[in-house]
């Protein structure tokens, strides 16, 4: 099927025709339908986001408040918004087109390098005030926002997610001593009392386009940000097993990442022997057997099995 015809799973030539003449597309319209929430027609110079159905109408509302509000190069920028029955049955948006694809497998030097431009835009995107975010963003995708901004101790984070400090220490006490236990707990609540940021809150490599040089070229889909705590774009959980398996130690990604995130912040920051402690910590409690959570929900039970041993070698090395 040539992509004309595929568009008309989107539009129909009534539709279709209305649509050329309102957005003023006069060229070639290439479909895309790999994505789960919405179908895209790329043109000459922009992308034009479709709800697949009703209920994903709210979540790309929130996706496109994120564009409006973020002005990074490698961010798609909002540029109009359309509610017209006669080419659409739900609103549907424009935002400015970055070309590039999603790769597959990666090398450790591919990954290392991915990592810190990855660290470098996030550091970009989580310095903006706070004070441009619209409401809706205030708190994540599946949480009706609070009433004034969200601070350290009440947005959304990982670590609270799974109980919080303290019982994330005891959750790993009976392999640290108490002195390991103390500066575990420091770390713990040293990374959750991060201020709270506007978050991609879904990072991954799907997520991520990248140029033919393999240099990264735009983070899309940011229909789960919100203003969140930093740490939810350095858990990685959703990133394939194909990527942590290009880590030459545990660690190895986040630690590209948030050197790199760091260095570019304008805020203080914890070190990384803290962050470190933090995620290793988050990984032995959301990998765990008995645990309910989104994180790592795809991943087999094998995997999260030889990832949570591997958590735990790299935590008692590094509370020796």
């Amino acid at each position: 099927m040539d992509d004309e015809a595929a568009v008309a799973a989107v539009l129909v030539a009534t539709q279709l025709k209305r649509f050329r003449e309102v957005c003023e597309v006069d060229g070639p319209i290439e479909p895309r339908f790999d994505g789960a929430t919405k179908h895209v027609l790329l043109a000459d110079d922009r992308a034009f986001l479709f709800p697949r159905n009703h209920t994903i109408v709210g979540q790309l509302e929130r996706e496109c408040e994120v564009y409006a509000t973020v002005d990074h190069p490698l961010v798609p920028k909002l540029l109009g918004r359309w509610d017209d029955p006669a080419i659409s049955p739900y609103p549907f948006f424009a935002v400015t087109l970055i070309r590039g694809s999603t790769r597959g497998d990666i090398s450790p030097e591919q990954l290392q390098t991915l990592a810190e431009q990855l660290g470098v835009v996030l550091a970009a995107c989580h310095d903006i005030s706070l004070e441009r975010v619209p409401r809706r963003l205030w708190a994540n995708a599946w949480s009706e926002p609070p009433t004034t901004p969200p601070t350290a101790t009440d947005c959304y984070s990982p670590l609270r997610e799974l109980g919080g400090a303290d019982h994330l220490a005891e959750l790993v006490a009976p392999v640290v001593g108490p002195a390991a236990r103390t500066t575990l707990l420091e770390a713990l609540k040293a990374v959750d009392a991060m201020d709270p940021v506007l978050a991609h809150g879904d990072l991954y490599e799907e997520h991520l386009l990248l140029d033919d040089s393999g240099a990264l070229a735009g983070i899309l889909d940011w229909g789960f940000g919100g203003v969140l705590s930093p740490l939810v774009d350095f858990t990685c959980s959703q990133w394939a097993s194909a990527s942590w398996a290009a880590e030459r130690s545990y660690g190895d990604l986040r630690r590209h990442l948030w050197t790199a995130y760091a260095e570019h912040r304008s805020a203080p920051l914890p070190s990384w022997d803290q962050v470190h402690l933090a995620l290793t910590t988050f990984d032995i409690a959301a990998l765990a057997p008995e645990s309910k959570t989104h994180y790592y929900w795809q991943k087999s039970p094998e995997w999260q099995a030889d990832r949570r041993a591997a958590a735990y070698n790299c935590l008692k090395a590094l509370l020796q």
